[in-house]
């Protein structure tokens, strides 16, 4: 009742007011200032601490921050106002339990982002893949609620940060520059294998963007540029293997198409047999 008769009050007595009013509204502009000086210096801190590393989410929690405060204390010029923000921090225990309750996914979502935030598994722009290449994306956005994951095919995903926290998550950009991209085919057995296996190093070593990364001291050793090996005799051929290094995931994936093709073409000019499965049967009276 107390807080009803203050509001009902507000306008027929003078005592609604904590200072005077010339100070209330000085005292106003101060605070919107300070808030405003507050905002660009902590966001050019921010920007300048972080390098745009999952900024977004930083920036949306350090504004939200600055705002119940600043309101807080702007309300709190007003005898009126007084009283309810009492009250409110009185039950402000109360009101906790009861919002946690009812929002627990919404405060697992907003705790695991600040675990994203503090332990940093990746950041926007990244290049991540979830449960064992179930979702394969680039990061996009991180906000308080959730991470939005752009996909090869052009679509946005919204994960909820307590999903990604419980995944096993691959960081493919956090492991550098270089991309590791495996090719593996097989020749029949009755292909020469030594040819072969220069076609695919020629073809290799043809692309633009195909990345030698071996060392001076191996080129000295003369250790080749692009190192085939026969991991296994197969049903029906010779089972190939190699690693192609590119700059980024996204290159590579261009790249060893285009090795594929030229490689396919020059086997069909060579001689070379990419066998398909078959079965030989053998007929017993």
């Amino acid at each position: 009742m107390e807080v009803l008769d203050n509001l009902m009050s507000w306008g027929s007595n003078q005592d609604f007011l904590k200072y005077s009013p010339f100070t209330t509204i000085c005292t106003i502009i101060v605070m919107l200032v300070i808030s405003r000086i507050l905002h660009v210096l902590t966001t050019k801190i921010i920007e300048h601490r972080y390098q745009h590393k999952n900024i977004k989410f930083i920036l949306r929690t350090k504004d939200v921050v600055i705002a119940i405060i600043c309101a807080y204390a702007i309300l709190d010029l007003f005898r009126p106002f007084q009283t309810i923000l009492k009250t409110v921090l009185a039950s402000g225990g109360v009101l906790a339990v009861v919002i946690g309750l009812a929002a627990q996914e919404a405060a697992g979502n907003f705790i695991n982002g600040l675990m994203i935030l503090i332990f940093k598994p990746f950041k926007i722009g990244d290049l991540i893949k979830i449960n064992n290449e179930e979702l394969i994306g680039t990061v996009m956005d991180i906000s308080i609620r959730h991470t939005v994951i752009k996909t090869y095919e052009n679509t946005r995903i919204v994960v909820p940060n307590s999903v990604i926290d419980k995944a096993v998550l691959e960081n493919v950009t956090a492991v550098g520059n270089q991309k590791g991209n495996f090719l593996e085919l097989q020749i029949s057995y009755e292909s020469d294998l030594t040819k072969a296996m220069e076609i695919i190093r020629d073809e290799v070593m043809r692309h633009p963007n195909y990345m030698d990364i071996r060392t001076p001291e191996d080129k000295e050793k003369g250790v080749p540029p692009v190192i085939i090996r026969l991991v296994d005799f197969a049903e029906s051929g010779l089972r190939l293997k190699t690693t192609i290094y590119s700059k980024d995931n996204a290159e590579g994936y261009a790249m060893m198409s285009d090795i594929r093709i030229a490689i396919k073409q020059r086997f069909d000019e060579e001689g070379i047999e990419i066998p398909y499965p078959h079965h030989t049967i053998i007929m017993k009276p």
